[in-house]
């Protein structure tokens, strides 16, 4: 290679880099998506970080009050303390910038904007780039216009009066940041109900059933096929209701005599169940009820030198039964419940009967995107 071809070559190469190099900003700064359930954890990440912060600053707001309080008598009885000579609003910064540093906020899920921002000092403005960093580094698009509406509570606020603003105790400080969060969990819950709405949430579940009774082992599957709850939340109320209907069934995978050998019946007995699962976003507990179709198994046990064959029948058509499945759960994409049989109520009732009853019922609650 010669020098006027190294040269090219260098410059073209100078010409890649450039453009990669202009590139990478453009593809970083891309607006983020509207919120769906994809964001689920982000945004109950973000309802959590809410609640728990308009908690915090009221109780903040609260001791810092009674400090500035403290401060005043103080400096009222007794004037002459080296300690009443401290303002109160010196007081009331310390105890503020203490006490406000315990405050324990988990990140939210994708979000990569600023961990905090706030007016620039003596204005009622906020730092241009500081709203824009905020938008794009939102985990989805609405939690990021929240977070914006927050720092406009703020500014709002101020142009009321500025001087005002910015002469406040810290004991108002927190509870004006009280009020701007109680909004923003309210904005935030809303979504979150949206979400759940516009997306498909169903249930399942499979259970192995093992009934020892004497000599006798039975082996059961019981199977709900995958039920699609239907239900919208209401703005008037934190939880709501998701109802479904569907089919469980009943069969025999095995039985087990001494001296007899069982042929499991091929028949299935159905149960119409309708499944209920309450929630507000962040916890959930699912409700059933069931209804036996009846039926009977036949099976047939052959015996050295004896006949074969007989049958049984499992709950007449028309019982029914209730029971709740679980509660105080996470609301997640997919939960999966495993629960030992015998620790059920049914369960339980079955080894008070003289039997004993074992394995596993798993029940299973997926929420899936439209």
């Amino acid at each position: 290679m010669n020098f006027v071809q190294y040269r090219q070559n260098m410059k073209l190469a100078a010409v890649v880099v450039a453009v990669l190099v202009c590139a990478c900003p453009a593809l970083a700064s891309a607006a983020p998506k509207a919120c769906t359930c994809k964001n689920l954890e982000s945004i109950q990440q973000e309802l959590k970080n809410a609640v728990y912060l308009e908690k915090f600053m009221r109780e903040l707001s609260k001791t810092v009050a009674d400090a500035e309080e403290a401060q005043r008598q103080l400096k009222k009885k007794e004037p002459n303390n080296p300690v009443s000579r401290r303002s109160v609003r010196d007081v009331s910064k310390e105890v503020w910038t203490k006490e406000k540093a315990k405050a324990r906020v988990p990140k939210v899920p994708g979000d990569n904007g600023p961990e905090a921002i706030g007016l620039e000092d003596g204005t009622c403005e906020n730092n241009p780039q500081d709203l824009k960093d905020v938008a794009a580094g939102a985990a989805c698009k609405e939690l990021g216009d929240f977070a914006l509406k927050h720092e406009e509570g703020h500014r709002k606020l101020c142009a009321k009066d500025k001087e005002a603003y910015w002469k406040r105790l810290y004991s108002e400080i927190a509870a004006e940041e009280a009020e701007r969060y109680k909004e923003q969990a309210k904005a935030v819950r809303e979504l979150l109900k949206k979400v759940i709405d516009g997306s498909t949430v169903k249930v399942s579940e499979e259970t192995d059933l093992t009934i020892k009774g004497g000599p006798a082992e039975y082996t059961y599957h019981i199977a709900m096929p995958a039920i699609k709850l239907t239900g919208k939340s209401s703005p008037g109320k934190d939880d709501w209701e998701l109802t479904g209907k569907g089919t469980r069934t009943l069969g025999v995978t095995s039985v087990k005599m001494p001296g007899l050998t069982c042929t499991p019946p091929t028949q299935k007995l159905p149960s119409k169940i309708t499944a209920t699962l309450t929630l507000d976003g962040l916890k959930m507990k699912l409700d059933e009820t069931s209804v036996t179709g009846g039926g009977t198994l036949t099976m047939k046990c052959k015996a050295p030198g004896k006949g074969e064959g007989f049958g049984y029948g499992v709950a007449p058509p028309g019982e029914t039964g209730s029971g709740q499945v679980f509660k105080n759960e996470d609301v997640d994409l997919t939960s999966t419940f495993p629960e030992d049989i015998a620790k059920t109520s049914w369960g339980k009732a079955i080894n008070q009967a003289g039997v004993s009853a074992t394995g596993t019922q798993t029940t299973k609650v997926e929420i899936t995107c439209k």
